[in-house]
């Protein structure tokens, strides 16, 4: 069946869309890691059947994937119900060297903001007892040695939905106050889901964004708190980059690896 242009357009500048790019932006890395960490022996599952089916781990994964999945959507459409759209989104594709740049810029500053805003609730989250009770940011860190891609979207409802929060706000505007390109939040959210799954995966590769930047490489290490006895305060809250963490008053403890092979 063929789509025509003006159903891709119509599609492409839907409301749903964004949500849509994200929920597959985390279903395909996890597939992709859990097949990784699978093959590098470092998966607490047997086979990608017993991952599909949930079998032999301390954590039903396709009912925990789905219902993240249930609740997101849920929480989207309620967004959308009560919060005005910013205005009429330009289409952000590029058409010369300028507009590549813009798009670039805008892509960027984004992925910044949402690591620096996260890194403010990450921290207090740790630091002030009231808010990690009232968040229960715990159930994030329930899984410490078996930390896998999986793991990712293990929240509790107001932790996962601080997060979803954070995204939507930095999705809506650009730092200089421009309504964000629909071609940028596409490019964001797919950069953004892979960075975050890959960031608590075991597996050795893909090695894509570990290999440039000390927060997705160290952030196994926040969780399983190696030499640090105070939930993971002395390892990195700040997801992707680092400059945040390194005028924190504390010593970060070095990387070291972490890879984990289960026999």
């Amino acid at each position: 069946m063929w789509v025509g242009p003006e159903i891709l357009h119509n599609a492409f500048f839907s409301w749903w869309f964004d949500p849509l790019v994200a929920s597959l932006g985390f279903m395909i890395p996890i597939y992709v890691y859990t097949c990784c960490e699978l093959l590098s022996g470092t998966s607490s599952y047997k086979s990608f059947r017993d991952f599909l089916w949930s079998k032999g781990a301390e954590q039903d994964s396709r009912r925990s994937l789905m219902m993240s999945l249930v609740v997101y959507w849920i929480g989207i459409l309620i967004w959308k119900h009560f919060v005005p759209s910013p205005g009429e989104l330009p289409s952000g594709i590029p058409d010369s060297l300028p507009s590549f740049t813009y798009l670039a810029i805008e892509v960027i500053t984004g992925i910044v903001q949402y690591d620096a805003y996260f890194f403010l609730v990450h921290w207090t989250m740790h630091e002030c007892n009231f808010l990690s009770v009232l968040l229960d940011h715990k159930e994030h860190h329930r899984a410490r040695k078996t930390l896998e891609a999986r793991h990712v979207l293990r929240h509790s409802f107001l932790d996962g939905s601080m997060q979803v929060l954070i995204n939507i706000v930095v999705q809506r505007h650009t730092p200089w106050g421009s309504i964000k390109s629909r071609l940028a939040r596409v490019l964001h959210n797919i950069i953004v889901t892979w960075m975050l799954t890959e960031s608590h995966s075991p597996a050795p590769y893909p090695n894509i964004f570990r290999k440039h930047f000390v927060g997705v490489r160290e952030h196994r290490r926040h969780h399983l708190c190696d030499g640090d006895d105070e939930y993971g305060r002395l390892h990195r809250y700040q997801q992707f980059f680092g400059y945040l963490d390194n005028c924190r008053a504390v010593r970060i403890i070095p990387s070291c690896s972490l890879q984990r092979k289960v026999k």
